[in-house]
């Protein structure tokens, strides 16, 4: 009798003959290791364990994300748990034509970054190259994978949330806030576990408005309460453009809530008991946080904001100082970071869009920003219009502050979050007695 052939296929379809490995457990294990490394290593918290990844010297190496390096692994794994490169391409044209667009936009960038510019790959890749993977990884996750990571993910930024409360009362830092190796003692913002407050104040919008619009593997009474927890909290990350934006999105929905009530629509009297507890624990916080003195220092930022605004006026004098040719096809990027202390903005352009413009140049930029509208609206196309209101929020916290335009994890976060979020989201279903 014949031996049998043992077949490598390293595949997840078990079929044929032969010893088949299955390499789909491993794929689901490095998305998962991809998403912790995402939200629990920021970069203050890398520096802090001694690797300079935000900060000057170290190897090129270290200056890229450790989840960029485990999402490309855990990229490679899918692809062979699809079948190949083929049947990867395949089937994401199919289900997710958005991602290879952006795909096609990163290849773009890289050619700019490597080929015209010569500047280091690291800020392509903890940007785009992680969004791109995490993406594809996640939305070949099976339900009940989705809702783990879900589970996690909110786990998380409760987590989080909870330690800017922390942070906000007591005084410690998880870890300490310093930009460009600068240590910010006197800032009074929460760090928390994604290292900037900033970073923190815009994720945590992100979250509540999402869990505010339905998403989230929670029930309704649970969600309400998740949202008034994370929106306490904006007030500890102290991000102006997050309080104001995620106060908008509640009173809007709540609006459309309470006139659907008026119209005559029933509701579920748990709903309505724990919406009660919130409120009356609303009041309560708000009470707490007044007399600690946090409303001062907040009314303080918006009040003070300590030249940020004319920063953002000055940063368009920056092209001024550059030719047609380089403002189109992109300028030296030491020149431009040369440029920035002059003009009042020592760290970075604080507008994503325009910062685009200023390092990569108009060309790439339309390309790039084309690419990423496709991206997008493919999160719209697979969830929704709930979807619009999570992003529209972070379109328009990334024309205030310079995003993906420098080496920034928000893209990545944004997608991890509202993938999971509103594939995870519960359908309606039958609830208690309504009113």
């Amino acid at each position: 009798m014949a031996a049998r052939a043992i077949q490598l296929p390293v595949s997840h379809r078990v079929g044929g003959s032969g010893l088949v490995i299955d390499v789909r457990p491993l794929a689901v294990g490095l998305t998962f290791l991809s998403v912790l490394a995402l939200f629990l290593l920021s970069g203050q918290m890398l520096s802090l364990i001694g690797i300079p990844y935000d900060v000057a010297g170290g190897s090129a190496l270290v200056k890229i994300h450790p989840a960029s390096y485990l999402s490309i692994v855990a990229l490679g794994a899918w692809i062979v748990a699809d079948g190949g490169l083929s049947a990867f391409l395949g089937r994401s044209w199919r289900d997710s034509p958005g991602l290879i667009i952006l795909f096609l936009a990163i290849g773009l960038l890289t050619f700019q970054v490597i080929g015209v510019q010569k500047t280091p790959i690291s800020q392509v890749t903890d940007n785009f190259v992680l969004t791109a993977c995490l993406f594809a990884a996640l939305v070949r996750l099976e339900p009940g994978e989705m809702r783990l990571f879900a589970l996690v993910v909110q786990a998380i930024l409760v987590l989080n949330s909870l330690l800017g409360y922390v942070e906000g009362l007591s005084g410690f830092r998880l870890t300490p806030l310093s930009v460009n190796g600068e240590l910010l003692t006197w800032d009074w913002r929460a760090t928390a576990l994604l290292g900037h407050p900033l970073m923190n104040a815009m994720t945590t919008a992100i979250c509540l408005v999402s869990l505010a619009v339905g998403a989230g593997p929670f029930r309704r009474g649970p969600r309400l309460a998740l949202v008034l927890f994370h929106f306490g909290a904006l007030f500890f990350f102290g991000g102006r453009t997050a309080i104001v934006l995620s106060a908008a999105s509640l009173f809007a929905i709540v609006s459309f809530s309470v006139a659907g009530l008026l119209l005559g629509r029933r509701f579920p009297l748990a709903a309505a008991a724990v919406t009660i507890l919130a409120v009356t624990l609303l009041v309560i916080g708000v009470v707490l946080i007044v007399d600690g003195g946090l409303i001062d220092q907040v009314l303080g930022r918006f009040v003070d904001d300590d030249g940020s605004a004319m920063a953002r006026v000055a940063m368009l004098s920056i092209f001024r100082d550059m030719s047609w040719p380089e403002v189109v096809f992109g300028p030296n990027v030491a020149a431009v970071k040369a440029m920035l202390p002059r003009i009042g903005t020592p760290y970075a352009i604080e507008s994503a869009y325009v910062g685009f413009v200023a390092y990569y140049g108009g060309f790439v930029t339309v390309f790039f920003l084309l690419g990423l509208a496709a991206f997008f609206a493919e999160l719209v196309r697979r969830f929704g219009a709930r979807v619009l209101m999570p992003l529209g929020i972070y379109f328009l916290i990334s024309t205030a502050v310079s995003s993906f335009s420098t080496k920034s994890l928000e893209l990545a976060l944004l997608t991890t979050l509202v993938v999971t979020a509103f594939a995870s989201r519960r359908r309606p279903s039958e609830g208690p007695s309504p009113c």
